[in-house]
C-alpha cells in the first residue's frame, strides 16, 4: 500500500454515483483543485468533488461508487478504500 496521498476528482452522475475517471489521481491537492476549477466540457455545472486515499486507483478502466468506500465497474467491486 502506498504511503503518500493521492488526490483524485469525482464527477457525479445524474443518477448520484461518482465516478472516476482515468488519468484524474494528482500528487498534490492543488492539481486536483485545478481540475474541479476547470470542469467538464460537456457539463460544466456537473457536480466534482476532491477525494484523497493512499491506494492508488487502477488504470484499465473508469470505476463508480455510491458511498466514497467501495468502487465497482460493470457490477463487480474492483477496488476498497481500507
Amino acid at each position: 500500500m502506498a504511503s503518500e496521498k493521492l488526490y483524485s476528482v469525482l464527477e457525479q452522475h445524474l443518477d448520484g454515483s461518482w465516478w472516476y475517471h482515468l488519468g484524474w489521481t494528482f500528487e498534490t491537492q492543488e492539481a486536483a483543485e485545478q481540475k474541479i476549477r476547470e470542469g467538464l466540457w460537456f457539463d460544466p455545472k456537473r457536480p466534482m468533488r476532491l477525494f484523497e486515499h493512499r491506494k492508488p486507483f487502477p488504470q484499465d478502466h473508469s470505476r463508480y461508487t455510491r458511498d466514497l468506500k467501495t468502487f465497482g465497474f460493470a457490477g463487480c467491486i474492483d477496488w476498497t478504500d481500507e
